[in-house]
């Protein structure tokens, strides 16, 4: 996807960040407003209809689909919503429509694929992101959902799965919630103000090839290198091995998340929760809490993480970004789901 000059101007400066996307750099007034989607479900609504996809341009033949695992699990997820599910896509809709980027994705970047996905299901499809190689140029793919309503708390769950030959130490930038006006998507180097953004992105370390929480946030501390506002996205976990990254306790892995391979797939689930605002850290009980295949990584609670009580989760973003050379392959993604609840694992 196209990256502004003055958003690659800050990539020069500091190569821990992404740019804001193109889809960040456009205005609201455009979004798609989702209605859609229940008629994309109807389609969809039993395992025989999704066959149909298949005639789609934008759906194409990936690995020969293994046989259906079984009568309970189904490739489009979504065709039973379940209590407190605000947004749910198992990439089963035929096109990318329910999706709110401007850049009208792509299929070099992101491709709606026939794969059996992580239950060997037939019939079933995935989305791949692929970042372009530009020489050693910053580059990005993304899926933007702007959400039907905002709100103070919510869960995200995705499936990943980094394609075979995914190069892990690349540095990257992942997938999660973000709070504030689609124009700040993807703002990076300095801390928020409290009532204007803040956001979280589970991606893999490229040191320990390990997943970590990057965020950004009213009473964020660990990479600040001006006490005025200038800061790289606090880590949660932050390693001890990070050194000054650690300075909160608190703030250091209790449980270590398993070291990622490519090849397999993954059931992460992320929980932003803006807590009360205040005016001081002293009173924040924000919380960041993250799970893979089940097991609960966090949390990290009394973060500070917004001021305003207006300033509240709008945004789903499935991102791959890279800030300079890496692998051609990715990652795939499959049944996602936003919740007011918790989800958990299919």
């Amino acid at each position: 996807m196209p990256i502004p000059i003055a958003a690659l101007a800050a990539l020069t400066a500091c190569p821990c960040e992404p740019a804001a996307s193109a889809d960040a750099a456009k205005s609201d007034a455009a979004q798609a407003d989702g209605s859609h989607l229940d008629a994309a479900r109807a389609d969809v609504a039993n395992g025989d209809a999704v066959s149909r996809d298949h005639a789609s341009q934008d759906v194409v033949a990936g690995d020969a689909a293994a046989p259906d695992s079984g009568p309970l699990l189904q490739p489009d997820e979504c065709a039973a919503m379940q209590p407190g599910w605000i947004f749910c896509s198992s990439f089963e809709e035929g096109s990318k429509a329910i999706w709110d980027d401007y850049d009208g994705n792509p299929d070099d970047t992101n491709l709606l694929l026939a794969d059996p996905g992580p239950f060997s299901l037939a019939n079933n499809h995935v989305m791949r992101l692929r970042a372009p190689q530009v020489g050693d140029s910053p580059s990005g793919a993304d899926l933007v959902k702007v959400l039907p309503a905002s709100h103070d708390r919510l869960y995200a769950r995705w499936y990943v799965q980094w394609e075979p030959g995914y190069d892990f130490s690349a540095r990257n930038h992942g997938s999660g919630l973000h709070a504030g006006s689609r124009d700040l998507l993807g703002t990076s180097g300095n801390r928020p103000n409290g009532d204007d953004w803040f956001t979280s992105w589970l991606e893999p370390d490229p040191a320990s090839t390990t997943l970590y929480a990057y965020t950004y946030y009213r009473g964020m501390y660990q990479d600040c290198a001006d006490p005025n506002g200038s800061c790289w996205g606090d880590h949660l976990p932050c390693t001890v091995d990070e050194g000054y990254y650690c300075e909160k306790p608190q703030h250091r892995e209790t449980v270590m998340p398993s070291t990622l391979q490519s090849g397999r797939w993954y059931c992460v689930e992320l929980l932003v929760d803006g807590g009360t605002p205040v005016a001081s850290e002293a009173l924040a009980d924000g919380t960041i809490d993250w799970w893979i295949d089940g097991q609960e990584i966090g949390p990290w609670t009394d973060l500070w993480l917004r001021t305003s009580a207006d300033l509240k989760l709008t945004i789903l973003w499935l991102n791959l970004y890279h800030h300079g050379l890496h692998s051609v392959e990715g990652l795939l993604l499959d049944n996602v789901v936003v919740s007011t609840d918790r989800i958990g694992c299919r």
